[in-house]
């Protein structure tokens, strides 16, 4: 039933436009088909490297500031976050999406 309806979805929906991603569910021959016959294409990117992502860059600090504060209960670990995320500055995120290759100049 699901997959019927999100086929139904797709044709009313999505048809009309091209699909540029590595999404698995647009990989599988019956989506490939029915992607041909709706007259669009499918274009497969190149994985993308988390050296490029700044949202990567920004949980790794996340992660490492967590895990140096071994918060063990709920509420613990729910200062932590507040903690970890205050810290993070507008200087941080620039300099993350200046290291992934964005320019804001």
């Amino acid at each position: 039933m699901k997959k019927t309806i999100s086929l139904d979805l797709r044709e009313r929906i999505l048809a009309p436009y091209d699909e540029d991603d590595n999404l698995s569910p647009h990989k599988q021959e019956p989506t490939l088909r029915w992607i041909e016959q709706a007259g669009t294409s499918i274009r497969f990117l190149p994985a993308d490297s988390p050296d490029l992502n700044p949202i990567e860059k920004m949980g790794s600090k996340v992660k490492q500031f967590l895990r140096s504060a071994e918060a063990r209960t709920g509420a613990e670990l729910q200062k932590a976050i507040a903690a970890v995320m205050a810290g993070v500055t507008a200087q941080d995120a620039i300099n993350w999406f200046a290291s992934c290759g964005y320019s804001f100049i």
